[in-house]
């Protein structure tokens, strides 16, 4: 949703960005960049390449103003079983590693049956994209297939997309997966880097607005604020190179480790974090030497994310405690 509306005075605007992000204007090839565990995405800026993919525009009351809202729909056949190969990508820029909810605002466009219309298939290519409720996993075919580990989502899915669905006749925020008991989506990045969603067409008439991902630890009513603004783009020709400077001068070993962790060559007066993959902050340490050493022993095996920021830079760096 983009809320078009006029405003009778000249607002200032400043923007202030850290080294890590070089805006520029988004073209649907450039990544939308995560901010602060947080990123917005409209569904009419990913790269389409169907003109079966319709926008569609309706008239909003939201927070006492008047708006129109942009939403995307399939006026295409419906394909259950099978990808429609009209796939939709966000190309998209994570800098803070760990678990995300990911959540969609839909509605079903046509008819009072909240069982039709309500479906499109879903991929995101993190490290572990799944289902989840109350601590139990399930996961798209043919990944579950191949790991008797692993719990295939009920219902249909498909070269590791998901049915991806919400029963809601008005605008919400929901995505789930699995039928007959609905899962929310998650998916865990283990790395500061970029990654892609895809979505294609399933169902037919189902209006989807935006898409939210958002970090373990984020509120949903953070997340899910429809006054929040859509992420800006990362352009990496626009970078300095100072980035790249700092990740490749900063020095963390041993690293997997069973004890301590010691990084040397660190901003003075930076702020040390250790979080965990759901994004719970497990050690915070203010650091005003150029090194440090961190005691992990009495953490649990795992996956873990050490993150330096001096009100400049941030710096996150995976983890393994073994």
């Amino acid at each position: 949703m983009k809320l078009k509306i006029t405003i009778p005075f000249l607002v200032l605007v400043t923007l202030s960005l850290n080294v890590f992000s070089q805006t520029a204007p988004c073209d649907g090839i450039l990544p939308f960049e995560e901010e602060n565990g947080l990123l917005t995405i409209e569904m009419e800026s990913g790269i389409i390449n169907d003109d079966r993919w319709e926008i569609g525009t309706e008239t909003e009351t939201i927070n006492g103003q008047t708006v129109q809202t942009e939403y995307l729909y399939w006026t295409g056949p419906e394909s259950f079983n099978n990808l429609s190969n009209a796939p939709i990508e966000y190309n998209i820029k994570i800098n803070t590693p760990g678990t995300y909810r990911f959540a969609w605002r839909m509605r079903i466009g046509q008819g009072t049956a909240t069982g039709e219309h309500n479906d499109a298939w879903l991929k995101i290519d993190g490290e572990d994209f799944f289902g989840l409720k109350q601590g139990a996993k399930v996961y798209p075919k043919p990944l579950c297939n191949q790991d008797p580990n692993l719990t295939c989502a009920a219902g249909s899915s498909t070269q590791n997309f998901i049915k991806a669905f919400g029963n809601r006749l008005d605008w919400t925020f929901v995505t789930n997966t699995n039928d007959g008991e609905a899962y929310r989506v998650f998916v865990t990045f283990d790395e500061a880097k970029d990654y892609t969603i895809t979505v294609d067409a399933r169902s037919s008439y189902l209006f989807i607005d935006k898409m939210v991902l958002r970090l373990n630890g984020i509120s949903d009513g953070v997340a899910f604020d429809l006054s929040n603004n859509e992420s800006a783009c990362y352009d990496a020709s626009l970078s300095t190179g100072f980035e790249n400077t700092l990740e490749e001068s900063i020095k963390v070993f041993p690293n997997p480790t069973k004890d301590v962790l010691n990084i040397e060559n660190l901003p003075i007066n930076s702020k040390l974090s250790i979080t965990n993959m759901l994004g719970v902050t497990i050690k915070s340490i203010d650091n005003t030497l150029r090194k440090a050493t961190i005691d992990l022993s009495g953490l649990e095996k795992g996956i873990y994310f050490l993150t330096s920021s001096d009100g400049k830079s941030v710096f996150t760096k995976k983890i393994i405690k073994i």
